[in-house]
């Protein structure tokens, strides 16, 4: 395989459309919208194009999910949570990072190995994604991860019915979407069965290992003016107390290593597997 200048142009292009809708769209900021940029630029150069139309499709989900809860005016609470709903580079990156080396691997070995850990990737933060967006609507309170104890919507380390199923279709969908466009452009030497049941395994792992980061190992905060648990260091423009967790771990530094796991697991499976 070889990167051709014709594939950068078109991840450019097609990078730029994305960032530019979910810009407009208050999705991204404008930092993110030129790391997706950044992204689709390497995804279109280093991959086949099944792997472009995941990344399409990744970034295409969400972004309806976001309009969907903007029409019915659902977000989460931005005085608990460390960023709003709008994402920054930072979060682009730290949930893509871990499946694009994935990708570079698979384009400098050919190895179906990293193919599938990239496949793992994006269905990872697809299912982490839907989780988070999609769970906040439940009507019912999320429970910590690790207690089974109700916690505050949108707090990281929270799980509940609706954000468990939307994690599970979230992974199938990226998980069948390869499947379908494998069948027109054969690239694997493995059987089907391990593209559809690794990727599927591994993206619900993402979402469950970030939800058990966010509850033991992310930093949180206590309002010393009304008590609430918060993961900003400010709250009610006053320095919040902290009470629990790494003070550097912030939910970007969750995403990107519960990213590299995903994918690391991915990799054992498919080398005990095949």
């Amino acid at each position: 395989m070889t990167i051709l200048f014709y594939k950068l142009l078109l991840g450019i292009i097609v990078g730029s459309l994305i960032g530019l809708f979910s810009y407009i769209t208050h999705f991204l900021t404008k930092s993110g919208a030129f790391a997706v940029i950044f992204i689709a630029t390497i995804v279109c150069g280093f991959g086949i194009w099944p792997t472009w139309g995941l990344l399409i499709l990744f970034f295409a989900s969400s972004g309806c999910i976001h309009l969907t809860k903007k029409a019915i005016k659902m977000t989460k609470d931005e005085s608990i949570v460390e960023k709003g709903h709008t994402r920054d580079a930072w979060q682009v990156l730290a949930n893509s990072l871990p499946a694009i080396v994935s990708l570079i691997l698979f384009y400098c070995t050919e190895n179906q190995l990293f193919l599938i850990g990239y496949i793992s990737g994006i269905a990872g933060a697809t299912a982490d994604t839907w989780s988070s967006e999609i769970g906040i609507l439940s009507k019912n309170l999320p429970c910590s991860i690790l207690t089974f104890k109700p916690i505050e919507p949108g707090l990281s380390g929270g799980i509940s019915v609706l954000g468990s199923i939307a994690s599970f279709f979230g992974s199938l969908l990226i998980t069948l979407a390869f499947c379908l466009m494998y069948s027109w452009y054969p690239v694997s030497q493995l059987s089907t069965h391990l593209f559809i049941v690794v990727p599927l395994t591994c993206g619900v792992f993402n979402s469950l290992v970030d939800s058990f980061l966010g509850a033991t190992l992310q930093t949180k905060y206590r309002c010393l003016i009304c008590g609430q648990i918060t993961e900003q260091p400010l709250h009610h423009q006053k320095q919040t107390k902290k009470i629990s967790g790494i003070f550097w771990l912030t939910n970007d530094w969750v995403n990107f290593f519960s990213g590299c796991l995903t994918v690391l697991v991915s990799w054992i499976l498919i080398f005990y597997l095949q």
